[in-house]
């Protein structure tokens, strides 16, 4: 999510907040009953103190805020953390099916991941990039993949390969992801994903 913040402004914001915090405390504790050494110690926990709450909104508070204000999904980038049911339509070597997985997609303020679990596969994250429509806004996630074959009984060895997708959150709210994926042994398909819970 960070990647759709404009990341110059927020580090100068940052730094111009640690500044003026460690200024104020700087200026509220030094005095002619305060050493300059105690009232610039003061000022680095000050500091500090902001460091550690900047941490905690960025790794756990953000979900907490996501949700009190539901505004921030739509302003930066929809909260998709929760566990999907997933529908697979594939289509390789002439043939046509369909497969179910189950999805678990993980997301912090810095990153996002999705592994997903099917019934002769499983998929980790190569690579995930939010991203937002430049013209409507509407939330994507573009998907880069590593899918593993299970080896069941009988079945022809297959080696693990690469794939990418275009996931795109449904206008009817942030239940539902829906996208075409490719992959390096020639498969293509579209994704349906719905989500159970979050």
């Amino acid at each position: 999510m960070i990647n759709l913040l404009p990341v110059g402004r927020v580090i100068t914001f940052i730094a111009m907040a640690y500044a003026v915090v460690t200024c104020l405390v700087f200026w509220i504790m030094y005095d002619d009953g305060t050493s300059f050494l105690t009232a610039i110690s003061f000022a680095t926990g000050g500091s500090t103190l902001l460091h550690i709450l900047l941490l905690g909104m960025i790794y756990f508070g953000w979900e907490k805020l996501w949700s009190k204000y539901p505004i921030l999904n739509e302003l930066l980038f929809p909260n998709l953390n929760g566990t999907w049911q997933m529908v697979i339509h594939w289509e390789w070597e002439g043939k046509k099916g369909t497969s179910n997985a189950t999805a678990v997609i993980k997301q912090n303020f810095l990153k996002i991941g999705m592994d997903v679990e099917a019934e002769d596969s499983d998929s980790e994250t190569l690579l995930a990039k939010p991203k937002k429509d430049s013209e409507t806004g509407r939330a994507e996630l573009y998907y880069v993949f590593l899918t593993t074959p299970k080896h069941k009984t009988g079945d022809s060895s297959q080696s693990p390969y690469k794939g990418a997708a275009i996931l795109k959150l449904s206008l009817e709210g942030n239940k539902r992801l829906k996208g075409n994926y490719f992959t390096s042994r020639k498969t293509v398909g579209h994704y349906e994903l719905t989500r159970v819970d979050s």
